[in-house]
């Protein structure tokens, strides 16, 4: 047996972390520690203008760009670069939003990064040897995709002869059937002919999908019990009291949501 190994060794991949939070920043890094042998963070930046001059200069194999960044965001960073490393975007999007970085085939971790999620992330950055430029039109799909949509504070509501206004506030949670959906207020019930995922897009933050023909009001939850398979059910503040059952495809969200 030879003294020497001649074992090829992996090579290592360079990473360049941004994000202008530095808790952010020390939190991906400590994520990425199990895969130290395989990637090797050689530097941090704080802000769009520090990222674009680091990449250009370090040239990095794979960049973990934070999207949301006072100044230059990091969809004008990747737009404006002449190198091309491999781009993981990191963002805190709600989780509808991400859709679009699926449809346009871009890497992505939802904050907070969770420990699995990133495993898979990192499996396939090591599976490619070459970078996969983003390219403008995926940038600009996205771009599009993710415009801040106008938020709801009323919903216009017809019946009869009357159109009523109906205060988002007051919604306890709202159900879809066929092609209808139901508004349930604390003693009232209105039919509106619209679908769910498009008020989803435009209801405030407090209002969580806990399965696919519901949405809830978390200002209304009078009660949270855990279900068997990890399910919750929710009990909800109308006059008759109503309880609903999550979703599976919803679970892991409302877990991180309500940090049970």
């Amino acid at each position: 047996m030879s003294k020497f190994d001649f074992t090829p060794q992996p090579i290592k991949k360079s990473v360049l972390v941004v994000d202008d939070e530095v808790i952010a920043r020390q939190r991906l890094r400590q994520l990425l520690q199990p895969y130290q042998t395989q990637l090797e963070v050689i530097g941090e930046a704080s802000d769009g203008q520090q990222a674009q001059q680091q990449i250009e200069q370090l040239r990095p194999d794979v960049v973990f760009l934070d999207i949301e960044m006072p100044g230059k965001n990091g969809l004008q960073v990747v737009k404006e670069l002449q190198y091309q490393p491999l781009i993981v975007f990191v963002t805190a999007y709600e989780q509808y939003a991400v859709k679009a970085f699926e449809e346009n085939s871009l890497d992505y971790l939802l904050k907070p990064v969770e420990p699995i999620r990133l495993a898979r992330t990192v499996q396939r950055l090591l599976e490619r040897q070459q970078p996969s430029p983003v390219l403008p039109a995926q940038l600009q799909a996205l771009l599009e995709q993710l415009q801040p949509v106008k938020e709801l504070k009323v919903i216009p509501v017809k019946t009869g002869d009357q159109i009523v206004l109906v205060p988002v506030k007051e919604i306890v949670f709202l159900e879809a059937k066929d092609k209808y959906v139901t508004l349930h207020l604390v003693k009232k019930k209105y039919l509106l002919d619209q679908s769910l995922a498009y008020l989803e897009e435009r209801l405030p933050a407090d209002f969580i999908r806990v399965q696919r023909a519901y949405i809830i009001n978390q200002n209304h939850i009078q009660e949270i019990r855990k279900y068997f398979n990890g399910g919750f059910v929710f009990t909800m503040a109308t006059a008759t009291t109503t309880s609903i059952k999550s979703g599976s495809t919803y679970q892991e969200e409302l877990k991180r949501r309500f940090e049970i």
